[in-house]
């Protein structure tokens, strides 16, 4: 069973308008030193509940973690040492960074501390879409970090952000041709999801138009040996995020921060999820009263803060993950987890969205096809047991 950490730093330049994380302004909360701080007791507190101490990944991500000195990173990872957490030879160690935030000292500094990939948020080579969306940096700080990402060697990858307002199928083709230019490991394509009321809807291309966008990104990747291998993923073959492979194949993973989730399929029959308070005054709060007044991992957080799961829950939950994957859903080992009637079950509630071309079977696994890919907010919708 693969284990993960997830450490998540809140702390960011500006708000982006379309961003829905857990983070602030940077001088909106206490200094970054006291959040490490908490972080540091969150983890001396709930580490000897954690039975799995080596780990294949872990991932520090926000907000921005790059913002902060990188000696608060490296005392995140050297109390995690401390509590007998092991990272592996070959773990993956993931920082997410923005452009302008990365300097040779500081991409020393991680090296030496174990970290070996960078998710890098650059959304757009267009200055103007940049700063419609509220980001600060601009093209050539993108540009110049990931030439210095080149030139060390490092594994990255960066989001590409598409179907802004004003973006057209040619704007996207100049953002692609930047792609090709630096050929990155991995990339993440998001489609720009904003409320209906949501400003950022106004001057966006029809729904049609962002499905086509979403094709010739496919398509264009393929010149650069990116393959898709989830809904919204791409990557080399051996480059995919170990980190949100954990999420997608019912792996267990530990979130440490505020607001951070985690999920422990082998705590309860089914799996428990349990999560952090987003407020930041209310997670500190609540870190700051640890002490060794509770005899398990969930006393130590309120009972609207975890969900022991139903058998019906771990199913969809199964059941919408894998299908997220090109390697679809497995219904052997989904049989193994759950039983031959639940197998049944499953392809029963498929099979009109197989009549209607989303999902195909093959060698018994069911996998979305290219349609049902840009439809999968509906297939998931039916896939609820």
């Amino acid at each position: 069973m693969a284990f993960g950490i997830y450490v998540h730093i809140p702390y960011c330049l500006q708000r982006c308008s379309y961003c829905d994380f857990s983070t602030y302004e940077y001088k909106e909360i206490p200094p970054p030193e006291e959040y490490v701080e908490l972080l540091k007791k969150e983890i001396r507190w709930r580490a000897p509940f954690i039975s799995q101490k080596k780990c294949n990944t872990i991932y520090f991500g926000g907000g921005t973690p790059s913002l902060i000195e990188p000696s608060l990173i490296v005392a995140v990872l050297d109390e995690l040492a401390n509590q007998g957490f092991e990272i592996l030879a070959d773990s993956e160690v993931t920082i997410e960074i923005n452009p302008a935030t990365l300097t040779e000292e500081k991409l020393q500094i991680y090296r030496e501390a174990g970290i070996n990939r960078f998710s890098v948020g650059a959304q757009t080579f267009n200055d103007d879409l940049l700063k419609l969306a509220g980001r600060r940096h601009c093209a050539k700080d993108t540009v110049e970090t990931l030439e210095l990402l080149n030139q060390q060697g490092f594994n990255y990858t960066f989001d590409l952000l598409f179907a802004l307002p004003q973006q057209t199928l040619a704007m996207l083709d100049l953002d692609l041709q930047m792609v090709k230019q630096f050929a990155p490991p991995h990339l993440s394509a998001y489609c720009l999801t904003v409320p209906e009321s949501h400003p950022m809807q106004k001057g966006r291309a029809p729904e049609e138009e962002q499905i086509e966008m979403f094709k010739h990104i496919e398509k264009s990747l393929q010149d650069i040996h990116l393959q898709l291998y989830e809904i919204s993923n791409f990557a080399r073959p051996e480059k995919e995020s170990q980190h949100n492979l954990l999420y997608w194949t019912d792996e267990s993973y530990w979130g440490i921060g505020l607001s951070a989730h985690s999920y422990l399929p082998g705590l309860g029959e089914w799996g428990t999820r349990f999560w952090n308070l987003n407020s930041f005054q209310a997670y500190q709060k609540q870190i700051e009263s640890l002490a060794g007044t509770f005899s398990e991992l969930l006393s130590s957080f309120k009972e609207t803060q975890y969900e022991v799961l139903q058998e019906n829950q771990s199913l969809t939950d199964y059941c919408h993950t894998f299908l997220r994957l090109n390697r679809g859903l497995d219904l052997s080992l989904l049989e193994k987890k759950f039983s031959a009637e639940r197998r049944e079950q499953v392809l029963q509630s498929l099979s009109g969205l197989m009549k209607e071309g989303l999902v195909v079977e093959n060698n018994s696994v069911l996998a979305l096809t290219p349609q049902g890919r840009v439809l999968s907010n509906r297939v998931f919708a039916e896939v609820v047991f």
